[in-house]
């Protein structure tokens, strides 16, 4: 089945079962590519030799303030709506709603809870984490309806860390605390699993857009007047999104936003950032359109990186993303170390500081779980 046929009459927001999410086509393709642009670059090859029909040193950024207007904040109250149709009839004490990185799990149940009028429970800090406190479970009882926004905040892969989730789990899962719905990280979701048992819970995600949803989705958050803006190819020098961002495409399957779309594995959130990112208008004076640098810009592990600065990167993803002094509580290794390996990872672009807190950059995502894949580490299931 072509991909236009696959995904031109499927809506932009779907929530499913996790056991239904699939990836876009050519994703396993985007994984090789991947894997020879890192080799490529460690033999100090070049990491792209496509000829481009736009030389890239003819564009420039776009103004903040424009690029604002193009590629506005994603708004989940869409992703929220469609959660809400699942979770009509469910009867389990406690249902998982997660995502990867970047795409909303805590702003969709979020969402979700204040439309529906239910309490968010507020998470531990850090220093209740770090002491092994469980006092704040207790905070949880007599609560008939509640949700969890993002359950990555209430644990530290550590002996202390883990007893307050662990005993919430239980409670929760017994139906003890009443009837819940949990937003998730899908690598906090992979670890808990994997340490707790959390089997025969419920999970929905949000199912992988393919690039023809990506191009529906970018034109219309872009469109001004009805019309949505020409952005072109500098591969191809083609046009990327539909005429129109509220009908199917009538033009041949855009082979960009496919890649874009394997190159994410189908994540909105992932996809928003590229494709931000890669948003380039003319230097000259008078040019109006826009143009879609072909590079995927993202920053590329090594495939020699270390196993100190391995264990970080996981250690980021396990935990939604930690401070400094949370990272070295849950390393097997000293402060110092911990710190050394995330300012070399800072100083590369494969990690970036959101609300106080280190994480994986999005347009490293990709690079860091296929590195972790490799190495046989625990990965999400998304």
């Amino acid at each position: 089945m072509g991909e236009q046929s696959s995904s031109a009459n499927t809506p932009l927001w779907a929530v499913v079962e996790l056991e239904h999410f699939h990836t876009p086509e050519q994703t396993q393709a985007s994984q090789w590519r991947r894997s020879l642009r890192s080799v490529s670059s460690w033999l100090g090859g070049k990491n792209d030799a496509e000829q481009q029909v736009k030389d890239e040193s003819e564009l420039r950024a776009l103004p903040e303030v424009r690029l604002a207007h193009l590629v506005p904040p994603i708004d989940w109250a869409p992703a929220a709506t469609a959660l809400a149709h699942q979770l009509e009839g469910q009867d389990a004490p406690v249902t998982f709603f997660i995502t990867t990185p970047y795409s909303g799990h805590a702003s969709v149940v979020t969402h979700w809870a204040e439309k529906h009028h239910i309490t968010c429970l507020a998470p531990p800090t850090l220093s209740e984490l770090a002491e092994g406190d469980t006092e704040w479970v207790e905070q949880c009882v007599n609560q008939r309806e509640w949700a969890v926004p993002a359950l990555e905040r209430y644990f530290l892969r550590h002996t202390q860390g883990i007893q307050g989730i662990r005993e919430f789990l239980e409670r929760a899962l017994s139906g003890r605390l009443g009837q819940g719905v949990i937003g998730c990280d899908s690598w906090t979701y992979a670890f808990l699993q994997r340490v707790i048992g959390i089997d025969g819970v419920p999970v929905f995600t949000l199912q992988s857009m393919e690039g023809e949803q990506l191009s529906r989705y970018f034109a219309q958050i872009a469109t001004h007047k009805g019309q949505p803006p020409s952005v072109y190819s500098t591969r191809t020098g083609k046009e990327v999104l539909p005429d129109s961002p509220f009908k199917q495409n009538d033009k041949a399957p855009n082979k960009e936003l496919q890649r874009l779309a394997a190159n994410c594995r189908g994540h909105i959130g992932l996809a928003w950032h590229y494709w931000r990112e890669r948003l380039r208008e003319p230097k000259a004076e008078g040019e109006d359109e826009l143009w879609l640098v072909d590079a995927l810009a993202e920053a590329e592990l090594a495939v020699d990186t270390g196993d100190v600065a391995t264990l970080v990167l996981h250690a980021l993803l396990v935990h939604g993303g930690l401070d400094d002094h949370s990272l070295g509580e849950v390393l097997p290794f000293s402060h110092h170390e911990a710190l050394n390996a995330r300012l070399a990872l800072q100083r590369k672009g494969i990690v970036s500081s959101c609300e106080g807190r280190w994480q994986i950059a999005p347009l490293s995502y990709a690079s860091v779980r296929q590195l972790l894949e490799s190495r046989n580490y625990l990965v999400d299931p998304l």
